[in-house]
């Protein structure tokens, strides 16, 4: 498996860039409420708004994941902790040339995200949406990167 040519992301990582990301994420909404209600929208509790407004984030979220991830290939949490989308066959999901794989691989990741609910790692620092999607987080660094850097500093 090539998690072995481009190592795990530690798990301080990943759960910063998710925590980078949600911010993102109920700032871009807070944004679409505040529209909402400068465009004469009225916030009200019932059944059914809470539906539309689950439904409005839902939308959001697939749009904020869906833009960052097929188009730039990373969100902005995990352009600021350096990490990339890695495939178990060795793949760099940020340098592939195909978009529409990359939309595969980020949807199936989101989808067993929700499924496995969090970023709970095994003994490999693996989650279960990792397992699932065959894909994993990774520093922007391979091995072979970062022995040929020390290599550099010790001589």
């Amino acid at each position: 498996m090539s998690a072995r040519l481009h190592p795990v992301a530690s798990m301080d990582d990943r759960r910063l860039a998710a925590l980078i990301d949600s911010c993102c994420l109920l700032f871009a909404y807070g944004g679409f409420l505040m529209l909402f209600g400068s465009l004469g929208g009225q916030f009200t509790l019932s059944k059914l708004n809470a539906a539309v407004y689950a439904s409005t984030f839902a939308i959001v979220y697939l749009q904020y994941f869906a833009l960052f991830t097929i188009f730039g290939g990373t969100t902005p949490g995990m352009m600021m902790r350096s990490l990339e989308v890695v495939s178990f066959s060795g793949d760099r999901h940020a340098q592939a040339n195909a978009s529409a794989q990359r939309g595969l691989h980020s949807f199936r990741r989101n989808f067993f995200f929700w499924a496995s609910f969090g970023p709970f790692g095994d003994e490999d620092e693996l989650t279960w949406h990792d397992r699932l999607s065959r894909t994993h987080l990774s520093a922007a660094q391979t091995f072979a990167d970062i022995e040929s850097s020390s290599a550099a500093h010790s001589r």
